[in-house]
């Protein structure tokens, strides 16, 4: 199976974990991306705040942008 990487992106310098996974295809990552950047958001608001102008993007197992997702859109999905 494809190995992805979702790596979450933001405004400051300050590196943040990468997480990754095996998925059958694009849309599976997809799907768990969208799932691990909603659970950052619930984290994220009960303990600091997270730049809403960030994305968590996900990449191929060459570490190359495949598809990006918007924090701002995930907030506004689940706000």
């Amino acid at each position: 199976m494809p190995l992805y990487f979702f790596s979450l992106k933001t405004r400051n310098a300050i590196p943040h974990a990468e997480r990754q996974g095996e998925f059958p295809d694009l849309r599976t990552a997809l799907a768990e991306a969208h799932s691990a950047a909603r659970a950052m958001l619930h984290t994220r608001r009960r303990h600091a705040p997270l730049d809403m102008h960030g994305s968590l993007d996900v990449e191929d197992e060459h570490h190359r942008p495949v598809a990006r997702i918007l924090l701002a859109d995930v907030a506004r999905q689940i706000s």
